[in-house]
């Protein structure tokens, strides 16, 4: 027969649930862990629109309209990587060279003006100082089609990576 351990208040009676609930205050997360919290919302793609063949087009992380967005929010240490395409693809085996340059990434923080320029290619790391309110991720490439490159609706897909470092390891 087994013999139950422990203390009683804990496996029942009126004041279990106080027990209990003080219980999960000591091993809950503690606000150190919040503040190594960060979300990460995709705003907009790269928007390339209609290319012509043989006549690279370039997006610059500054224009507005077709650069890829995303949105950091809360606080904490930041490490962003992207997993890049070499190409877009249609149907069938027709590809549309990608390239992405040493200035194609762009880290901006709202309220302080400062702007951090990366190479998309490699991974940033930056910290978003807690109450102002994350980062905003900014990224460009140019598309290059051949001079003999097949019309069609040519996609692909970026990878974004976000490690937040937790404060309390």
């Amino acid at each position: 027969m087994a013999k139950r351990l422990g203390v009683p208040a804990l496996r029942r009676g009126e004041k279990a649930w106080l027990l209990a609930a003080l219980a999960s205050l000591i091993v809950g997360p503690c606000p150190a862990l919040a503040q190594g919290t960060v979300s990460v919302l995709p705003v907009q793609g790269l928007r390339f629109g209609v290319l012509s063949s043989g006549i690279p087009t370039v997006i610059s992380p500054l224009d507005g309209s077709r650069r890829a967005t995303i949105e950091l929010v809360g606080a904490g240490q930041v490490s962003v990587s992207f997993e890049l395409p070499p190409a877009l693809r249609a149907g069938g085996d027709a590809a549309l060279p990608l390239r992405f340059g040493p200035a194609d990434g762009r880290v901006t923080f709202p309220g302080s003006g400062r702007v951090l320029v990366f190479d998309p290619s490699r991974p940033v790391s930056f910290t978003i100082p807690p109450g102002s309110g994350g980062a905003t991720v900014y990224l460009g490439a140019s598309a290059e089609p051949g001079t003999r490159q097949p019309p069609g609706a040519y996609t692909g897909g970026i990878t974004v990576t976000v490690v937040v470092a937790n404060p309390a390891t």
